[in-house]
């Protein structure tokens, strides 16, 4: 009886382990004709060219740089934090000529 409810639970166990085995790589495509691989436009690579914002404020008659951020999302986030002070506040996006 034990015997049996011990290899019970050693298959139960390898069947759950052999269920886990997939695995999340990307999709890879053969192009009919050409015998060669290659990956969809998603997963080729980063962009070329960088993109920053910089959050000027206004101080006066002219305008000051607070900050540069990485990500638009940031740079909102600063500017909605700087108008809700009673500040006025701006985006400029700046482009790095950098590669990659």
């Amino acid at each position: 009886m034990l015997r049996k409810l011990m290899l019970g639970a050693v298959a139960a166990v390898a069947v759950g382990f052999s269920a886990e085995s997939a695995t999340a790589a990307p999709p890879v495509v053969v192009q009919p004709g050409t015998g060669g691989f290659y990956l969809p436009p998603s997963y080729q690579g980063y962009p070329r060219y960088d993109h920053d914002y910089v959050v000027f404020v206004r101080h006066g008659n002219h305008w000051d740089r607070y900050g540069r951020y990485e990500t638009l999302w940031e740079a909102q986030r600063v500017e909605r934090i700087l108008e809700s002070r009673g500040l006025r506040a701006r985006i400029e996006v700046i482009h790095d000529h950098r590669r990659w």
